[in-house]
C-alpha cells in the first residue's frame, strides 16, 4: 500500500482508531490523535499518510480498512 506503511504497521484496533477519526474528523485527526499518551505520534503520522491520499480514493481506501481492521481485532 503506498503511501500507507506506517498505518498499515498498527494493531487492528489503532488502524480503527485511525480509519474512524480520518473519516469523522479530517484534517483535524492527527490533532486528536496526538493526545494518545502511548502511542500519540504513531497513530498522528498513520492519520497524515492517510490524509495526504487523494481524496477519491482515500475515502474508500480508509472506509475499507476500517472494515477490515474491526475484522481483524474482533
Amino acid at each position: 500500500m503506498i503511501g500507507a506503511n506506517g498505518f498499515m504497521r498498527l494493531q487492528p484496533y489503532e488502524r480503527a482508531r485511525v480509519a474512524m477519526a480520518v473519516l469523522l474528523d479530517g484534517g483535524e485527526a492527527p490533532l486528536y490523535l496526538l493526545n494518545d499518551a502511548v502511542r500519540g505520534q504513531q497513530l498522528r503520522e498513520a492519520a497524515d499518510e492517510l490524509l495526504s491520499m487523494e481524496l477519491d480514493i482515500r475515502f474508500p481506501f480508509v472506509g475499507t480498512m476500517l472494515r477490515l481492521a474491526l475484522e481483524e481485532a474482533s
